[in-house]
């Protein structure tokens, strides 16, 4: 009957032990050739022994690290998600493996604990690792309505740690009114209130995250143009909007009246300072005078080919993707970018231009705008840009 060894020091040290003894190295007299063979003979015997040795060494050695410090597990965590509304609501880029690129709020991916940047190792029990971008997206769809995922985290481990401002104008817990949804059995659409950590910085803008203790925010709106109103009546006391005209509008509500009054003065002061001084447009002025490598933690980098608007020729240009604004270099060594282009409100799809094989387009939100069009050496590089460019834009439109 075959024995099946838990661990590979446990089924070597169970073969050394099974080992016959070495005979002890007798040389006999003989001829000067039969010594010549003995001794080499003799020397090969003692070497087995120390490779014997050394094996068994190696195993106590082994047995005792495990002991001491288990080993790390394939996965640092499994997330269950549930769909609803047909959807799970995250999305996916890359080949072999797949990355969670985007999750969109108030969906069951935002409070399974999946976050961006997660390699996918498995689905529902199935090793995933080597599949492809659609064979994974074929395998979440088959029918089941909850995934298992186990997932290996990255976040921060390619990037340094960045903690958040430490002096924020004001920063503490609001609740948001979420996106219109169907609940479960309900023909009437159903709109929750969330609990986020909102922290206003000195760049004008409002972020909200999922918690305190996240980095990476779900959202973030620039308040240039926006007020302040306060709501009789939403469902929550305490209630107010952010918004403005031709824009979407941000529902919040606060835990006492002083609390609402305070970040009402605050975002009203840092909307009236946007319109003073674009805060996005300076940092963007100072990031394009130095290298790509001086931006720390981008949405998405990399070689893509850009159509020019003058002569309608493509250049090969290194771009970098951070917060919606991609900038442009001839290459990644270069010390300064050639230009920026903000990508606030813009759409981006596939396109077939210049029967470029993997090419796709940003679409702006005015047609006094310009259009933008790129194309990459490869589907896997198209689909990490479309996922990223898709979740960098979102970030900043997305606050209803």
């Amino acid at each position: 009957m075959r024995k099946e060894w838990s661990e590979p020091s446990l089924f070597i040290e169970a073969h050394l032990a099974a080992w016959p003894a070495l005979p002890p190295s007798t040389p006999s007299p003989s001829t000067k050739g039969t010594e010549t063979v003995q001794s080499e003979k003799s020397l090969g015997q003692r070497l087995e022994v120390i490779f014997r040795t050394m094996l068994v060494v190696w195993c106590v050695e082994e047995r005792a690290a495990r002991s001491i410090c288990p080993p790390e597990p394939e996965s640092d965590k499994t997330v269950t998600v549930s769909r609803e509304s047909g959807e799970f609501g995250f999305r996916i880029h890359g080949s072999r493996p797949v990355v969670v690129s985007a999750i969109e709020p108030d969906t069951p991916a935002e409070t399974s604990g999946l976050e961006v940047g997660d390699i996918i190792l498995s689905i529902n029990g199935s090793n995933v690792l080597d599949s492809s971008h659609s064979e994974v997206v074929r395998l979440a769809h088959a029918g089941c309505d909850t995934l298992r995922l186990e997932v290996a985290r990255t976040c921060d481990v390619l990037t340094p740690l960045v903690t958040q401002d430490p002096t924020p104008f004001c920063a503490g817990y609001l609740y948001k009114l979420g996106s219109a949804q169907h609940a479960a059995g309900a023909p009437a659409i159903v709109r929750k209130w969330h609990r986020r950590w909102f922290v206003l910085k000195k760049d004008h803008c409002l972020y909200y995250y999922k918690s305190e203790m996240e980095q990476h925010p779900l959202g973030a709106v620039h308040l240039l143009d926006y007020s302040v109103h306060s709501l009789a009546e939403m469902g929550k006391p305490f209630s107010f909007t952010v918004a403005k005209f031709g824009g979407m509008t941000l529902h919040l509500a606060a835990h006492s009246e002083d609390a609402r009054n305070r970040w009402g003065q605050v975002i009203t002061q840092a909307a009236v300072e946007a319109a003073q001084k674009d805060e996005l447009l300076e940092i963007s002025s100072r990031r394009v005078q130095q290298p790509p490598a001086s931006i720390t933690m981008p949405d998405c980098f990399g070689f893509l080919f850009k159509l020019g608007a003058r002569w309608h020729q493509w250049k090969r240009r290194y771009c970098v993707l951070k917060d919606a604004s991609l900038f442009l270099y001839h290459e990644a060594e270069a010390q300064q970018a050639i230009g920026v282009v903000h990508l606030h409100g813009y759409r981006v799809q596939s396109t077939s231009i210049g029967g470029k094989k993997h090419a796709f387009e940003l679409l702006p939100p005015e047609p006094k705008f310009r259009h933008f069009y790129f194309y990459t050496e490869s589907d896997s590089d198209k689909k990490r840009w479309l996922a990223a460019l898709e979740y960098s834009i979102d970030r900043w439109i997305k606050v209803g």
